[in-house]
């Protein structure tokens, strides 16, 4: 009797263990999901966007330059820089709609420029700037269908 009691024991011990085993490796799985570059749901996956499967292209001002003012700082007074601006959208139909507000996207692009100074621009990371700037105030109008906005231009005079 002793001897099927220690065994019972011995079994439930062994069974316990086994489970606790289980739920720790998916425990580990689980954490070991959310922190990889490819979820979804990690930190490392949200800084990276992902590119649509198709984009459609509008040319600001049918692809002619927009001169705008910068800012004037002590070293650099009545410093003008000249843009062309192509703007990526994920929706096929939106083009066509921009073309209706290109006034609208010209003024937002126009003082995002001038909200900027010549030694702001010309730092290296100062297009990119610039870019996710309008990107972002396009995204407010557009309901984020902006994907990218492209310089073919942008020369600081």
């Amino acid at each position: 009797m002793k001897g099927e009691k220690l065994n019972s024991i011995i079994l439930i011990l062994l069974v316990v263990l086994l489970l606790m085993m289980i739920g720790m490796g998916i425990g580990f799985l689980s954490v070991m999901k959310n922190l990889s570059p490819t979820s979804t749901t990690g930190k490392a996956a949200a800084t990276v966007e992902k590119k649509p499967e198709k984009t459609y292209t509008y040319d600001v001002n049918d692809g002619k330059a927009i001169m705008s003012n910068l800012q004037d700082t002590q070293n650099n007074a009545g410093r003008i820089i000249r843009v062309t601006v192509q703007i990526e959208v994920t929706d096929k139909k939106l083009p066509e709609e921009m073309k209706n507000k290109n006034i609208v996207i010209s003024d937002i692009i126009d003082s995002v420029l001038r909200s900027k100074t010549a030694d702001e621009l010309l730092e290296p990371e100062g297009k990119e700037k610039v870019r996710k700037e309008i990107k972002e105030r396009l995204n407010e109008i557009f309901n984020n269908k902006v994907y990218n906005v492209n310089f073919g231009e942008f020369i600081i005079q």
